[in-house]
């Protein structure tokens, strides 16, 4: 029998050793963010709630009842959740390059919760996973090279703030989740704002929607979400600009929306997101 050099098995025994160890543990980390769907699904309420009305919304302050009635039609049933294709690109400075996000978030539109599950893509050999959630009352993430190599963890105060205005500034494609409840409620600035207060748990979050006059919501802005800098996280104003909106099973809802951090130095565009699918779940 031919014997095997010893250094080239050694390398390939380690190599085939690592191969294995990542191929487990990305397969956890698929198995976990499925389970993360699935305690997010299991979480929304199944009591029964009214159609959207007039009636609803009347005491809502202007511009809230004017984007209601752009939004949906009378009558429009109550979203139990929503799955949402996306394709995004992202960038972490003004002079750094675009990377490309393939995402599917599951958002429920009753309880707070979403999990948000992509692909960060760099370049052909560099590539990342993330997970986004908030889930009773809590925010969570982690960044993972090559879908297996944790990167990150984020977890606690600064997460539960920036996830929970998360949530709610998705719910311009779930606009039935946007109607007051005992979580949920609205106040009155002028005939072209409003201030959203969502309470979950002992973290509360504000933004003020800026309605323009066709019924588009076409700003959101909070100081309620925290940028991650070098020195800790800081919590900086936010802006989404929602644009392109199209009708989607009778309901209306913007497609494009760019993301904006409002720096002392000027505005930085670091995100810009386009809707490619969604489906609507009502049962």
């Amino acid at each position: 029998m031919m014997d095997i050099p010893k250094l080239p098995f050694i390398l390939l025994t380690v190599l085939a050793t690592i191969l294995v160890l990542w191929a487990a543990s990305a397969i956890l980390s698929r198995l976990f963010v499925r389970r993360w769907i699935k305690r997010l699904l299991r979480s929304i309420g199944q009591q029964d709630m009214p159609h959207f009305s007039a009636t609803l919304s009347e005491r809502l302050p202007v511009a809230v009842q004017r984007y209601l009635h752009y939004a949906m039609k009378e009558g429009q049933p109550n979203i139990r959740y929503a799955v949402l294709k996306a394709r995004a690109r992202f960038r972490h400075g003004p002079n750094r390059p675009w990377f490309t996000v393939r995402a599917t978030e599951y958002i429920s539109g009753m309880e707070p919760g979403f999990v948000w599950d992509a692909m960060l893509t760099h370049n052909p050999v560099w590539w990342r996973t993330a997970k986004l959630s908030f889930l009773h009352g809590e925010g969570h993430g982690h960044l993972k090279l090559f879908g297996a190599i944790t990167l990150r963890e984020m977890e606690g105060a600064e997460t539960d703030h920036s996830m929970l205005f998360r949530f709610l500034s998705d719910l311009v494609w779930l606009p039935t989740g946007l109607l007051p409840t005992r979580a949920l409620r609205w106040e009155h600035i002028d005939d072209h704002t409003a201030r959203a207060v969502l309470r979950d748990e002992d973290t509360v979050v504000q933004a003020t929607f800026h309605v323009n006059e066709i019924g588009q919501v076409d700003k959101i802005i909070t100081n309620s979400k925290y940028r991650d800098h070098r020195s800790g996280f800081e919590q900086t104003q936010f802006t989404l600009e929602c644009k392109e909106y199209r009708e989607v099973e009778g309901i209306m809802i913007p497609t494009e929306v760019d993301f904006v951090w409002n720096l002392d130095g000027g505005d930085f565009e670091y995100g810009q997101f386009t809707l490619r699918d969604i489906a609507y779940y009502y049962e």
